[in-house]
């Protein structure tokens, strides 16, 4: 099992948006669109997405937050970057840009970060390096909201069920279904936590205000 899956290159960044469809049972759309909604995007709002690889999620934003809001992909990965950019080419107020999230930013100002499944990917300390990069990226007030996998206790899982976590998810993210990261993100400066749930409780989108 790999210590960490999130770094996707090669034929797998290519085939991303289809392989994670079959990995879902073509839920993830629905998934997406479902949390999207919960975030209560509002047109003119300054937006960031860590990680956004394809650019299949900030498209979503793209179309909530119209031609008064500007939105910002982060991604590592030339191949990810690349179909981000044909996939958000005709929204002007979306900038692709390749960026190293565990490294600080020269932009500021936003008022909502997003990050989908990336977070149980990150060692401890990794997720520390984001979070002092996304305390600078967000104003006072400004809304974080993280997509990932909720806390439950993987042995608990049915059969098979666990042994598709174990053998397709990485290290890490079992490690992460027992990280309490209310908890962590306190120690960030941050409070006002809400959350929603799917997947049976183990997909949560969890929403964090800058104090």
């Amino acid at each position: 099992m790999k210590r960490s899956k999130i770094k996707v290159t090669g034929i797998e960044a290519y085939f991303y948006d289809s392989l994670i469809n079959i990995a879902t049972g073509f839920s993830y759309g629905r998934l997406i669109k479902s949390a999207v909604e919960k975030m209560n995007i509002k047109s003119g709002d300054k937006l960031i997405d860590l990680g956004g690889g394809t650019g299949r999620n900030t498209k979503l934003f793209a179309k909530a937050v119209g031609k008064d809001g500007n939105i910002v992909l982060a991604d590592i990965g030339k191949t990810m970057l690349k179909k981000a950019k044909k996939r958000l080419k005709k929204y002007d107020y979306c900038q692709v840009i390749e960026a190293d999230i565990l490294k600080p930013f020269k932009i500021s100002g936003f008022n909502t970060v997003f990050i989908s499944f990336v977070m149980h990917g990150l060692e401890i300390r990794e997720r520390s390096l984001v979070m002092k990069n996304v305390s600078k990226l967000l104003k006072k007030g400004g809304r974080l909201y993280i997509l990932d996998y909720n806390e439950f206790d993987v042995n608990k899982l049915n059969p098979i069920a666990k042994y598709l976590f174990t053998h397709l998810e990485c290290e890490l993210a079992t490690e992460f279904s027992s990280f309490d990261l209310v908890h962590f993100l306190r120690g960030y400066g941050f409070g006002k936590f809400e959350k929603w749930r799917w997947k049976d409780d183990k997909i949560r989108l969890l929403k964090a205000v800058k104090l």
